[in-house]
């Protein structure tokens, strides 16, 4: 009951954000910061455990009911011809740019490492971090590109290129 009521202040929040104009917060930092509000208050809540349930995240929920609406959402509000025209670029993208982008941040991560800027771990492991935070999806640059009205081959390319990115 909780999530649902987050969510629909999420909607209510990004609605009278469109409505008034408030460009300096986009739509999913005002979603994130309900989280995090919300998430503050079940940590430092002395609540018994009947009450600590309510602020349970169920995985079966995201993933049948909130995630499916947002990949089909994005999906179906591409245009297929910029889309399909750019697949090159946007396949040469999601492949290469992730391989170097997760090389270039593992040996990174190494290398600060062997210089003790941050805590030392074996390549192997530099190189596992620099794959999972190299896949990255934007989603609130996709929400600035819908709101300013960027140009179609631009936002295909960039969504392209986040679909096949999490594919990959």
């Amino acid at each position: 009951l909780l999530q649902i009521s987050m969510l629909v202040l999420a909607f209510v929040l990004s609605h009278l954000l469109r409505r008034r104009r408030v460009y300096y917060l986009p739509e999913a930092s005002a979603s994130l910061l309900i989280g995090l509000i919300v998430g503050g208050l079940a940590s430092v809540s002395n609540a018994q455990k009947s009450t600590r349930r309510w602020f349970n995240f169920r995985e079966e929920l995201f993933f049948l009911f909130l995630l499916p609406p947002i990949i089909f959402q994005s999906g179906f509000s591409l245009a297929p011809k910029p889309f399909f025209s750019n697949f090159g670029a946007i396949i040469t993208f999601a492949i290469v740019g992730t391989l170097i982008a997760s090389i270039v941040t593992g040996v990174l991560v190494y290398l600060a490492g062997l210089i003790h800027l941050v805590y030392r771990m074996p390549l192997v492991e530099c190189m596992m971090f620099g794959a999972l935070v190299s896949a990255t999806d934007p989603v609130t640059v996709l929400s600035i590109f819908q709101e300013l009205g960027t140009d179609v081959n631009l936002y295909a390319l960039v969504f392209g290129e986040s679909v096949l990115n999490d594919a990959v």
